[in-house]
C-alpha cells in the first residue's frame, strides 16, 4: 500500500485538493481511503463519503494534534492494509505550525493558499520546509506577479520541493500531482520509521492541566521572553527585503517557435474538432460573447493545459507539452493583490523571482510607464493594496511589459483597465512573441493577424483579418480619439457642450 502525508493550515484546501488527485487517480480502479487528523471537530469526512471515498476520523481533543498523529499514524497503517487500500492519505492541519507531520521516507505533500500573506511560507515551520511537494492553492484569485512572488517565498523556505498550482474547484493541476503520488513508496507498516523533525520539546504545568497565570504556577519545561536583549542590536528587517543596489543575472527562457492548441470540448460535452498551430511573432485575438469561454482559453493556454481542465484542451509549445510557467506572462482581468507592501516592495520582488537584471533601474520604469498609463499618479511607497482598479491594472501592464522576458503574452480584455489601452497594447506587443489579445473593442480584435472566435466553450472559427478591414482599421482609430478627447474632458471637468455632429463628421 502507498502512504502519502498531506499537511498545511487551516482552511488551506487540503481536503479538496486530495479530493480532486483521488478523483484522477479512480480512473485507474484505484482503492484509496483518507484519515482526517483534526483537534474538535471536522465535517471534512462528509465530502469524503460523499464521493464515495472510506475515511476515518481522529480528533486529538484536548491533546496536541500532532503529538495524537504520530501516536496513531502506525494503527492507520494497519487500517488501510486491512482494508486493501492501493493508496492511504493522511490529513492533518498542521495546527502546531512547529511541528511537522512528514515521516522519512514517506512522500510529504504540504498545501499552502495564496491568500495567506507573502511571509506565511517561512512562518509555517517544518511541515512546508520538510515537505516534497508544496501544492499553492487559490493562485487564480490573485494576479500572476503575486502568484510568481509566493512561489518565489515558498522556494526560499524550501528549495527542494518541487511546487504545483491546483485549483480545488477545478481540479487544474490535480492530474499532475496525482502522476507524483503514483510514484509513492509502497509500506506494511511504519514500525523503527522516523519523523523528519521533532516534536515541540514542551511538557510543563500547564499540559499537565495547570489554568492559573503566575510563575509559582510555572514549572517544567518553560521559555520567556528576554526583555532585557539590547535593542540596538536588533535590525528590524521584513523577510521580502531586497537591497536597492542588488541584481541579478537573468536567466535565458525556452525558445519558443510555435504555440498549437489541441481542442478539447465545449460546455455541452462536445468535441472541439481542431488543432490550431500559431507561430512566433502573430498577434492572435479572442472574441466572443460574455460567459462564452475567452478568459478559460487564456487560462489554459497560461497553466500550459495537458487535458487537466474543465475544458479538456492540450497546449503545446514547439510541439510538446511543456511544464514550465516562467514560457507566459499573463495580464488578466484579475487584479487582486493581497500583500501588504509598497509597489516598489514588490516590483522587486517580483523581479527578484523573474531573475531579472538591474532590479533598481526597471522598478524606477515600471512605475514610470504605469503612472503614464493611469490617470492619477502613484509612487513607490504607495501600498498596493490601496490602487484603484485602474491603477492596478496600469502597474501589471507596465510590470508585464518591462519585467517579462516570457516568450507568450496573455491579455484579458485590456479594454476594461480604464488605462490608454493603445500605449499599453503598444508596450505589451513586441517582437519575437505570441500574443493573445481577449476584447470585445472592435480596434483591439482587428489589431491582430488572426481571430479566434469562443462560442459555449470552444472554438468556433478561426478568421484571419483581411485588407480591407485593415483599411476600416484606421477610420475607427480616427473616431476613437475623437471618444478618448472627450473621456479626458469629462475627466478634467470640462462641460460637453459643443456640436456633435461637426465634431465627429
Amino acid at each position: 500500500m502507498k502512504f502519502v502525508t498531506f499537511s498545511g493550515p487551516p482552511s488551506s484546501g487540503k481536503t479538496s485538493v486530495i479530493l480532486k488527485v483521488i478523483e484522477c487517480l479512480k480512473s485507474e480502479q484505484r482503492k484509496c481511503g483518507v484519515v482526517k487528523f483534526d483537534c474538535l471537530t471536522t465535517y471534512d469526512d462528509l465530502l469524503y463519503k460523499k464521493a464515495g471515498i472510506e475515511v476515518m476520523v481522529g480528533l486529538s481533543g484536548n491533546l496536541c494534534p500532532d503529538h495524537f498523529y504520530i501516536s496513531s499514524i502506525d494503527d492507520c497503517i494497519k487500517y488501510g492494509t486491512e482494508n486493501g487500500f492501493d493508496l492511504l492519505i493522511s490529513e492533518s492541519a498542521g495546527l502546531c505550525n512547529r511541528c511537522s507531520p512528514h515521516i522519512k521516507g514517506i512522500l510529504a505533500v504540504c498545501v499552502i493558499d495564496s491568500l495567506s500573506g507573502v511571509n506565511t511560507p517561512k512562518k509555517i515551520g517544518p511541515m512546508l520546509k520538510y515537505a516534497d511537494i508544496v501544492v499553492i492553492t487559490k493562485g487564480d484569485i490573485v494576479s500572476q506577479a503575486e502568484r510568481e512572488v509566493f512561489s518565489f517565498m515558498v522556494k526560499e523556505a524550501n528549495p527542494k520541493a518541487h511546487i504545483v498550482y491546483v485549483n480545488g474547484l477545478t481540479g487544474q493541476g490535480a492530474y499532475e500531482l496525482s502522476l507524483s503520488i503514483k510514484k509513492a513508496k509502497s509500506i506494511e507498516n511504519l514500525e523503527g520509521e522516523k519523523l523528519r523533525f521533532t516534536m515541540p520539546s514542551a511538557l510543563c504545568s500547564y499540559c499537565l492541566g495547570e489554568t492559573i497565570i503566575g510563575k509559582d504556577y510555572q514549572t517544567g519545561n518553560t521559555k520567556k521572553i528576554n526583555f532585557q536583549e539590547i535593542k540596538s542590536n536588533r535590525e528590524l528587517k521584513t523577510s521580502y527585503s531586497l537591497d536597492k543596489n542588488s541584481e541579478i543575472s537573468e536567466i535565458d527562457c525556452t525558445i519558443v517557435n510555435s504555440l498549437t492548441i489541441v481542442g478539447g470540448h465545449d460546455k455541452g460535452g462536445n468535441k472541439e474538432d481542431i488543432e490550431l498551430t500559431i507561430k512566433v511573432g502573430e498577434v492572435i485575438c479572442i472574441v466572443g460573447p460574455t460567459g462564452s469561454g475567452k478568459s478559460r482559453l487564456l487560462e489554459d493556454i497560461e497553466c500550459i493545459a495537458s487535458g487537466d481542465t474543465p475544458t479538456g484542451r492540450i497546449i503545446k509549445i514547439n510541439g510538446e507539452n511543456l511544464n514550465c510557467s516562467r514560457l507566459v506572462a499573463e495580464l488578466s482581468q484579475n487584479m487582486n493583490f493581497v500583500m501588504d507592501v509598497s509597489v516598489e516592495e514588490f516590483i522587486r520582488m517580483h523581479a527578484k523571482s523573474r531573475n531579472v537584471i538591474e532590479i533598481k533601474s526597471i522598478t524606477d520604469k515600471i512605475v514610470k510607464y504605469a503612472n503614464e498609463l493611469a490617470g492619477e499618479e502613484f509612487t513607490g511607497d504607495t501600498h498596493i493594496t490601496s490602487l484603484s482598479g485602474g491603477q492596478s491594472r496600469a502597474l501589471m501592464i507596465a510590470d508585464t511589459a518591462l519585467l517579462s522576458v516570457s516568450p507568450i503574452v496573455l491579455i484579458d480584455e485590456i479594454e476594461n483597465a480604464g488605462v490608454d489601452r493603445s500605449r499599453a497594447l503598444e508596450l505589451l506587443v513586441k517582437e519575437g512573441k505570441i500574443v493573445f489579445v481577449s476584447t470585445h473593442d472592435p480596434i483591439l480584435a482587428l489589431l491582430g493577424d488572426k481571430r479566434i472566435v469562443i462560442k459555449n466553450g470552444a472554438i468556433n472559427k478561426v478568421i484571419t483579418t483581411v485588407p480591407k478591414e485593415r483599411d476600416n482599421l484606421k477610420i475607427m482609430k480616427q473616431i476613437d480619439n475623437k471618444m478618448l478627447e472627450l473621456r479626458n474632458a469629462l475627466r478634467s471637468g470640462k462641460v460637453i457642450d459643443w456640436d456633435m455632429k461637426e465634431y465627429f463628421l
